[in-house]
């Protein structure tokens, strides 16, 4: 179940950038402690999605739609409902995977990597990976009325999932929007968060575990 954990991270994780201007490191502060305000005062976030994922080796791109919601300060769905149907649900500890022929719960406490992963998805989430020196570099940039921010891995075990994550932040209402992952190989995931809502209230069902 491991292999299909970080098959979901992968998935979940990945941005693309356009013309993007850095900033020194005065600005790269600022702005990450804007996002990190933005991040606290987020108690809820509901939003559905789009993915678009490149493989190298095929010509047409897999495209699958969603929905998304988090909630402070551990708790986080991620359903994909066409082209087919796959629900993943971080609960604090618990973490359950559901297809149309298994349903698995797992105790992330019992798996380091399993721990580290679903940390790091629910901080891209809220931005919080923005601060998380442990596990990555940030450069942060500006294009548009947008702010991007490559995170580069520096463990070992992320560095063989990807060689870059991009996440951009609509600076208007403070959330990120757009989320790209980078592969080693070349391959890339491109997720694109539309309409989201803050703190709107979200039924405790959507995050229940069997």
């Amino acid at each position: 179940m491991k292999q299909v954990l970080l098959i979901v991270f992968i998935q979940f994780l990945t941005v693309s950038a356009t013309a993007q201007t850095p900033v020194n490191e005065a600005q790269a502060r600022q702005m990450t402690e804007q996002v990190n305000k933005a991040a606290q005062a987020m108690k809820t976030l509901q939003c559905t999605f789009r993915q678009t994922k490149t493989l190298r080796i095929l010509k047409n791109k897999m495209i699958s739609k969603g929905r998304m919601c988090y909630s402070q300060p551990s708790q986080l769905r991620w359903e994909y409902t066409s082209p087919y149907q796959y629900i993943f649900i971080m609960n604090g500890n618990k973490v359950l995977m559901k297809n149309s022929k298994r349903t698995d719960v797992i105790d992330a406490n019992k798996n380091k990597v399993f721990k580290q992963i679903t940390s790091i998805m629910m901080s891209s989430v809220t931005g919080k990976c923005l601060t998380d020196h442990q596990n990555f570099k940030t450069q942060m940039s500006t294009s548009g009325t947008s702010w991007i921010a490559c995170l580069t891995p520096v463990k070992k075990e992320l560095k063989q999932l990807f060689s870059q994550l991009l996440i951009t932040f609509d600076t208007k209402r403070m959330v990120a929007i757009r989320i790209e992952m980078i592969e080693k190989g070349g391959d890339n995931t491109v997720i694109e968060l539309l309409d989201p809502i803050k703190n709107a209230s979200v039924n405790g069902n959507e995050y229940k575990i069997d």
